[in-house]
């Protein structure tokens, strides 16, 4: 059985978080769900893990 989130630490399950949200955004924009996701999910993401969020925005736009 895989690991469970709960038992991470919290700064681990906040990067894994940011890091889903991230592939959600680029998900919605290549099927033209939402225009405006990317600027609404950054506000959701803590600011210490913004630029973190951006390497992941800029990568799986790349891939």
């Amino acid at each position: 059985m895989g690991r469970k989130l709960d038992s991470l630490p919290q700064a681990e399950r906040e990067k894994i978080e940011t890091d889903l949200l991230a592939l959600s955004v680029i998900y919605n924009e290549r099927y033209g769900i939402s225009a405006d996701s990317g600027t609404h999910a950054e506000k959701q993401v803590p600011d210490h893990l913004r630029p973190y969020f951006q390497l992941r925005l800029n990568y799986y736009r790349s891939a």
